[in-house]
């Protein structure tokens, strides 16, 4: 499975067309979980869009793999 996390950064409140440094703001982790790390990309992409009809902050994304399942007796 496969996670999605999002940064975002921010510019300073009194900034008109900004162009940068930017300082780092906040995380978001996406509710969904993804079956593929295409998946995962595609739907950052589109999440990004939506954050810049808003707001023209520069956004990264990662997508994380992380194990659907764990088996009996594993580490905790």
């Amino acid at each position: 499975m496969w996670i999605l996390i999002l940064a975002i950064y921010q510019a300073p409140p009194d900034a008109v067309d900004y162009d940068g440094p930017w300082q780092f703001w906040m995380t978001k982790v996406a509710e969904q979980h993804y079956a593929s790390e295409a998946a995962c990309r595609n739907d950052a992409v589109q999440i990004i869009g939506r954050i810049h009809q808003g707001m023209l902050a520069p956004v990264r994304f990662r997508c994380v793999e992380l194990e659907a399942s764990l088996p009996k007796g594993a580490p905790r």
